[in-house]
């Protein structure tokens, strides 16, 4: 593993679109941006924050999520996540995340924590 800088960022967007509601999740009933999917915004802006400080066979692992949800986006609405790597404490990750929607209005935020681990040996503890 690469030295993980703190302060390293990285955005990924979406558009609300009938296949990412809460309807379509099953997180609820109306065609909004589904919080489940909100969340895998948010985890794939972290992926692509610490991608670049690892090395062939490493990948990081969710371990831990703590985010709220504030706001509810439309479909059509261009949903934008941004995550920031806060505190690297030897394999454990911080980052604090952020979705906005096009207006600039954040719709959510929190942190999300990750491990990195070694892929291969991780899959063989699965048995």
């Amino acid at each position: 593993m690469k030295e993980i800088k703190s302060g390293a960022f990285a955005e990924k967007s979406l558009v609300v679109s009938n296949e990412n509601t809460a309807a379509a999740a099953g997180s609820g009933s109306l065609p909004v941006l589904g919080t489940p999917f909100m969340i895998a915004l948010m985890e794939g802006a972290t992926c692509d924050a610490v991608s670049p400080f690892l090395e062939e066979g490493e990948t990081t692992v969710g371990t831990h999520i703590n985010v709220s949800h504030d706001r509810a986006s439309g479909v059509g609405e261009k949903i934008t996540a941004r995550a920031q790597i806060t505190e690297v404490s030897g394999r454990k990750l911080t980052f604090s995340v952020e979705a906005k929607n096009e207006k600039g209005e954040k719709i959510g935020g929190g942190t999300i924590e990750r491990f990195v681990v070694l892929s291969e040996k991780f899959l063989a503890k699965l048995g």
